[in-house]
């Protein structure tokens, strides 16, 4: 009878998931293209391309060493990561209370056969400078800056989605 009752319950459960349009996180189809990517930085250990790597793994893109020479495999060519501050507003002193940081990352994939196709992807978030908390201030601003990468690169996956629109417009 319990076996009866817990089954009864797993199977409601599944069915009012599934009605409801509950979807898993990865919502992003990689086009079939770019299920296999050549990943191609100057600094494959660096914060940007590590990032980069978890992030397209968690969507199931395989990716490959860039020392195999098969061209007709897409790669994705990290340009550059900016990193920007203005100041928003200052202290009566004159000092700077609050920051604007803007982070913009370049990036381009190369289909062959296809094309280029540049991607950017801009963040920008607002900081309080605290002057009587400097060492807290940089951690603070470390963690800023950490989640602003998770978030551009979040963004630059996005953008990977729609170069199979593009594709398909090129070839009408």
């Amino acid at each position: 009878m319990r076996k009866l009752l817990l089954s009864l319950l797993f199977y409601f459960l599944i069915l009012n998931l599934s009605g409801c349009g509950y979807h898993t996180y990865p919502i992003c189809n990689i086009p079939q293209i770019l299920q296999t990517l050549i990943i191609d930085t100057t600094d494959p250990y660096g914060p940007l391309a590590t990032a980069v790597y978890e992030e397209l793994r968690f969507h199931n893109v395989n990716i490959i060493d860039t020392s195999t020479n098969n061209k007709n495999i897409a790669s994705l060519h990290l340009q550059a990561e900016t990193l920007n501050r203005d100041t928003i507003a200052t202290f009566p002193n004159g000092k700077a209370s609050e920051y604007l940081i803007m982070m913009n990352i370049y990036a381009e994939v190369i289909i062959p056969n296809k094309g280029i196709y540049p991607i950017t992807s801009r963040v920008s978030r607002s900081f309080f400078y605290h002057p009587n908390a400097a060492l807290a201030n940089d951690t603070e601003q470390n963690i800023i800056i950490h989640d602003m990468r998770k978030q551009a690169i979040e963004n630059l996956i996005r953008q990977l989605t729609t170069l199979d629109i593009v594709e398909k417009n090129r070839l009408i």
